[in-house]
């Protein structure tokens, strides 16, 4: 690498949660750190079925003055339809315009990755694991050659990367937890009436987050005579049925369902909450988890990938508690201890853990020692091509699936 600063973001084109506003942000705040910021994505020409209701990349970074080079390509329904090969050549000539040997950071897609495989001697290239899931470690291990760096967010996936990988690889591997932009401290005034205030951020699906644990541990609550009151954000095919779990155990009175709100109303909540509950079977790192403890709110969750690594920090016994997946009665007992701490010692203890963990400029300091280790090398001219009977071969697939989905959509 030269002596100039420089880092690329290659995305695909919708906001798809975490992950992607990650991405938004960590380029940002690059930028105001004064790096020449290339941020590669695509604008849908009409909103992908896929895409309805989101954001694209191009809409959330239009929201910030950034200074960021967007690098884009109008794309239609040849390539929300098309092949794999199709649709990383696309990928791949976002490249041309991004100075060669420049860092490119790859979002959770697996024809980004594919695009960044052939480019390899042109970008070193930076796979982010983001969760403890077999897809990210699919990924890892098919491009573990070209690949430069794999940014891993909790230790958990971390030790499992390696492991698969073997030793010949554990120079690029690296623990990098996300950062996020800390809001102000909360200093609103302490909860009213003394309830104990909890909340729940997040899907309400028995894939990966069972929230039929918060019915249990409400349950459990009732019986050792706590005083709480549960906001759950979120919404999900589980969310009818939950609500009806709360009603049979007749503990309605102690719960409120919002559905999804915007980020400024769920930092409203936070704000207003002792304490966050996670009842997930994994995780990668979870973004509501440093929201919270970015706004002073306590934290009980299961002991998962990105969770189990902060149980021992020297804050975490004044506002942080981690328990095995399903044990409610560790859970509760949990609960009752964080809401015990006073106020002032649990706020100031669950921010420091954000300051010192999960803020944006120590994020991007951890990526850029790991991108500083690589070794220097000299980087070559990419070359793209798609042979056309690939090209038209995509076109054809693109047209069948589209018809499919649309007859599909008739039926229903």
């Amino acid at each position: 690498m030269d002596e100039k600063k420089r880092i690329a973001f290659l995305c695909q084109p919708y906001h798809r949660g975490g992950v992607t506003h990650w991405m938004a942000n960590a380029a940002i705040e690059y930028a105001k750190i004064g790096f020449d910021v290339y941020f590669m994505t695509l604008e849908p020409e009409q909103t992908f079925y896929s895409g309805v209701g989101r954001e694209t990349m191009l809409q959330l970074l239009s929201k910030t003055d950034t200074g960021i080079h967007i690098i884009k390509t109008k794309v239609g329904r040849s390539f929300e339809f098309g092949t794999h090969d199709y649709c990383t050549f696309i990928y791949k000539q976002l490249f041309l315009k991004v100075p060669i040997g420049t860092p490119v950071i790859l979002s959770d897609d697996s024809m980004v990755w594919g695009a960044a495989n052939s480019l390899s001697g042109s970008y070193p290239c930076i796979g982010v694991l983001h969760s403890d899931h077999s897809d990210y470690y699919d990924l890892a291990v098919k491009y573990k050659n070209e690949i430069s760096i794999l940014a891993c967010v909790s230790e958990r996936i971390n030790k499992k990367i390696s492991e698969k990988l073997g030793e010949a690889y554990l120079n690029k591997i690296y623990t990098i937890p996300c950062g996020i932009n800390l809001p102000s401290p909360n200093n609103s005034d302490p909860r009213k009436q003394g309830v104990l205030q909890l909340i729940y951020i997040g899907r309400l699906t028995n894939l990966a987050k069972r929230p039929g644990d918060l019915v249990k541990i409400s349950r459990l609550l009732v019986d050792k005579g706590v005083d709480f009151y549960l906001t759950i954000i979120g919404d999900g095919e589980e969310k009818n049925n939950l609500e009806k779990k709360f009603v049979e155990e007749r503990l309605s009175k102690y719960v409120k369902f919002c559905g999804w709100l915007s980020g400024s109303d769920i930092h409203t909540y936070l704000n207003e909450s002792d304490i966050l509950l996670l009842t997930s079977d994994f995780e990668g790192l979870p973004i509501v988890m440093m929201e919270a403890l970015a706004t002073g709110c306590g934290f009980v969750g299961t002991r998962v990938s990105g969770v189990e690594d902060y149980e021992n920090v020297p804050q975490a016994e004044d506002c942080y508690m981690v328990y095995n997946v399903g044990d409610i009665e560790e859970a509760v007992n949990k609960i009752i201890y964080i809401a015990g701490i006073p106020e002032g010692v649990r706020k100031n203890a669950a921010r420091a853990i954000a300051e010192a963990n999960f803020s944006l400029p120590v994020c991007v300091e951890k990526y850029n020692k790991a991108i500083a280790s690589l070794p220097l090398q000299s980087y070559i001219n990419p070359g793209i091509s798609l042979p056309a009977s690939k090209r038209f071969y995509s076109q054809a697939v693109s047209f069948v699936r589209h018809i499919k989905l649309k007859f599909f959509k008739k039926r229903i």
